[in-house]
């Protein structure tokens, strides 16, 4: 489906009622592959727009000039999607997102509603430069080196990754 509206956005000089339906509805949602493939999209158009195609909006009736799609743009979608879209290379916002576990048992990239949002939380300091932490997503334990502010997973004697469990106070092998 998104495959055939990527398509009518590069080829027709109409954008459908069912593509505008589909860019606004992914707006919702937080995940960031709909958030790529809307801005994906939308920067098809621009370009299309910005070297003289005649783009008419079948939801409005609007024929896009570079001015007008981007009110569009502007009104309907998040200030971030608009920066990837308009703003200079180095001024285009910047966005954090969260692992959150999917159903199918992997995990999903999230949008996080500010960039204060916790990934890990602090377990134990192991000494003035070390202290262990664990993914808040999947319990994994981690060695930060708060002098570099890096992040290594811990491995057991075995080779295995560790999660730290809060019910028996200890860290386990996964």
């Amino acid at each position: 489906m998104r495959g055939q509206l990527l398509e009518e956005a590069k080829t027709s000089s109409v954008v459908s009622k069912e593509l505008i339906s589909n860019l606004l509805e992914s707006m919702d949602y937080t995940s960031i592959s709909f958030l790529n493939w809307s801005v994906e999209v939308l920067n098809v158009l621009r370009i299309r727009i910005e070297r003289g195609d005649k783009i008419q909006d079948a939801v409005s009736g609007i024929t896009y000039d570079r001015d007008s799609f981007r009110d569009f743009v502007k009104k309907n979608f998040s200030s971030y999607v608009f920066s990837q879209l308009f703003a200079a290379p180095g001024k285009k916002e910047k966005i954090y997102f969260n692992l959150k576990e999917a159903e199918d048992g992997g995990y999903s990239l999230v949008m996080a509603s500010s960039s204060k949002e916790k990934t890990y939380q602090w377990i134990s300091s192991l000494s003035e430069r070390f202290s262990l932490v664990k993914m808040l997503a999947t319990n994994v334990v981690y060695v930060k080196d708060v002098k570099h502010n890096t992040y290594v997973p811990f491995i057991s004697n075995n080779g295995k990754f560790c999660k730290y469990s809060e019910k028996e106070g200890k860290i386990v092998e996964l």
